[in-house]
């Protein structure tokens, strides 16, 4: 049986936010919409870094801070710098049978089956942030050029 994924609010709690500041930004989504992390963030509660590891958690996805890791500039081959730009996703890295790819919306199942056929490896998952996995794209297709 398929347990129930915690709340993001609920895996912030845990450490690093306030109940109060969580009712403050439901309140904030339930009158003007809105991700709730990213209304955490404009409100100064966490930090990127603090949302995408707690959206790792939540969907059990680890999040990789891309600013800390080496690029492999062979992973430019793979993919191009338009499907990376428009999914919000980069290949950081490959093996023989794997290629290690960061996305913004990990569950996007659409992308990770097209990132297969393009590839023909296995996508490993991992969840990073949008600024990052877009200097990541710059780094591979235009920096080194």
């Amino acid at each position: 049986k398929e347990k129930t994924r915690k709340k993001l609010g609920e895996i912030l709690i845990g450490g690093l936010i306030k109940p109060a500041q969580l009712s403050e930004a439901l309140e904030h989504q339930s009158r003007q919409g809105g991700l709730i992390g990213q209304i955490l963030i404009d409100k100064g509660f966490i930090d990127e870094d603090d949302l995408g590891s707690a959206l790792g958690k939540q969907f059990r996805i680890p999040y990789i801070p891309l600013s800390r890791y080496s690029l492999n500039p062979e992973t430019a081959e793979l993919l191009e710098a338009d499907f990376c730009n428009q999914n919000l996703a980069v290949a950081f890295d490959v093996d023989a049978k794997r290629v290690f790819l960061a996305m913004s919306n990990p569950l996007d199942q659409e992308v990770i089956q097209e990132v297969k056929k393009k590839t023909r490896r296995d996508p490993q998952i991992f969840i990073s942030r949008i600024s990052e996995i877009l200097n990541a794209i710059f780094y591979l297709y235009h920096e080194k050029k």
